[in-house]
């Protein structure tokens, strides 16, 4: 009797871990949804101010300070593992009976671990542009509500939004002198390869939006 009480309580401990696996799944994969429309979002102004910068100084405005300001922006954040940590610190990975279950679980997390740094790299553009633009033009681009938006959802879990419309007021003076030097700076080459990165950051989150997907109904045929 004291066996079987013991068997069924490690049971329903180990379909709770699964229920929670599972909710981590599906709290990421919200998460990667939503960076995937924050950096493409981000992208969008890379992309407008990488072709402005072949355009004469006097035929740009605020507009490229303003895409060359957002291009720079980046979101870090650490993948949810919440669940599958304390099963590895509590050492309660055997309470999931199934071998098959428990290697399919590390094996998913392992891999996550290992693509961490490139979902959470920031390019070195980011530092260019702050160093290179007019700390006036940046306070006065902030100013104007062209800064990221973050919200909680009914779990406390943040949410950002890159700003879609904000409206600095910069002097036409002070708009060529910013535009002068972002022109005259060499920060081509790095807008270049923050939209590289960029764009596998945003393949990255749909491959782990589906695998999220694969490992969640896996885990809920096996229930």
């Amino acid at each position: 009797v004291s066996n079987w009480n013991e068997a069924r309580v490690e049971r329903k401990l180990a379909r709770e871990y699964i229920n929670r696996i599972q909710e981590d799944l599906r709290a990421n994969q919200h998460d990667m949804n939503m960076r995937t429309a924050y950096f493409s979002e981000v992208r969008r102004h890379a992309l407008a101010a990488l072709e402005a910068r072949q355009e004469t100084a006097s035929a740009l405005d605020e507009e490229f300070l303003i895409d060359s300001f957002i291009a720079s922006f980046s979101l870090r954040r650490s993948y949810q593992s919440n669940t599958f940590d304390e099963l590895l610190s509590a050492g309660a990975m055997n309470t999931i009976p199934s071998i098959e279950i428990r290697n399919r679980i590390a094996e998913y997390y392992r891999v996550v671990e290992g693509s961490d740094y490139y979902m959470n790299r920031v390019p070195s553009y980011a530092d260019a542009l702050r160093r290179t633009m007019p700390y006036e033009v940046q306070y006065l681009i902030r100013s104007g509500g062209c800064n990221a938006g973050f919200s909680t959802n009914e779990t406390g879990a943040i949410a950002a939004m890159a700003p879609r419309n904000c409206a600095p007021e910069i002097s036409p003076e002070l708009t060529a002198i910013a535009v002068e030097k972002l022109l005259s700076s060499d920060l081509e080459p790095e807008l270049t390869r923050a939209l590289a990165d960029f764009d596998l950051k945003i393949q990255l989150f749909q491959i782990w939006v589906d695998r999220a997907q694969i490992l969640y109904d896996f885990l809920e045929e096996s229930k």
